[in-house]
């Protein structure tokens, strides 16, 4: 009898200390890439699953609040990692995130000053970005400052966990990975930004998604596209601006599920926001 206890009290005890090591961050307390990149030793879901939460992992590069596809060399913004569980009510929430250049899968850039709850740590010479225990937020947000001019095209891979925080079991991973290009001198979406308010909803979308820009650009012909997470276009409609506010729908019913952008231009200046499907 004495003998079982000790080993049911041993089994706790290691089990314990596993599942406060993973709430604490992979990259720290495992020594491990979690993000699903092509260097990683595995996901985040090969350790934790079984959890019904149905999350949505949205990545976002912010230049101050807009959202960017491409990054100037040398400037700083804001890496940001959004878990959204469409089921049920998490306890709490985690990510691990990576910047790697595509052609070699070298760091790329580097992040800033971790915020509270997160932290900033070095594997076989790559920075990730990670919490540092479980946060009741869902939303993680860390400076990140671009490489110099000629790293060319760049992947945000990232890991985000909805989490019961029993430790045994019922957690939902979901991962994602997002292509930043680099900025060209002439590139609008450097250095010039459209004068829009743009909503896009419902959001996430299931069948379709409306996109309605506000603003003072009364007889401007609006080009709004659909881009995939590699910057692809998937729709694009044109659209005059004749008043103060319009709308145009797009159709996402075929979509598979995951982040995409809506990228509207007058031409001269352009804005993206995120959408999720």
């Amino acid at each position: 009898m004495k003998k079982s206890l000790l080993l049911f009290c041993t089994l706790m005890s290691a089990f314990w200390i596993v599942s406060n090591s993973n709430a604490s961050g992979a990259a720290q307390n495992q020594g491990t890439d979690r993000t699903g990149s092509p260097i990683g030793n595995s996901f985040c879901g090969d350790c934790h699953g079984g959890g019904t939460y149905k999350p949505t992992l949205e990545v976002a590069m912010l230049d101050g609040m807009n959202p960017v596809t491409e990054y100037t060399p040398g400037k700083t913004y804001t890496l940001q990692v959004r878990i959204t569980a469409t089921a049920g009510t998490p306890s709490g929430y985690g990510y691990q995130a990576a910047v790697l250049d595509t052609k070699t899968n070298a760091q790329a850039g580097t992040f800033g000053a971790a915020p509270s709850g997160q932290r900033v740590v070095t594997l076989s010479g790559r920075q990730y970005a990670e919490q540092s225990r479980r946060s009741t937020a869902n939303t993680f947000q860390i400076p990140w400052t671009a490489p110099v001019a000629g790293a060319g095209e760049l992947k945000v891979y990232a890991a985000g966990l909805a989490v019961n925080g029993s430790g045994t079991g019922g957690d939902s991973p979901e991962k994602i990975a997002v292509t930043l290009k680099e900025a060209k001198s002439t590139s609008l979406a450097a250095h010039r930004i459209l004068a829009a308010k743009i909503k896009v909803y419902p959001n996430p979308a299931v069948e379709f998604a409306r996109v309605e820009i506000e603003g003072s650009m009364e007889n401007d012909q609006l080009l709004v596209n659909l881009l995939d997470v590699q910057g692809r276009i998937l729709q694009s409609k044109n659209l005059q601006q004749h008043q103060q506010r319009s709308q145009i729908e797009l159709d996402v019913k075929a979509l598979p599920k995951g982040q995409y952008w809506v990228q509207v231009s007058n031409g001269k200046r352009v804005k993206t926001v995120s959408l999720l499907k």
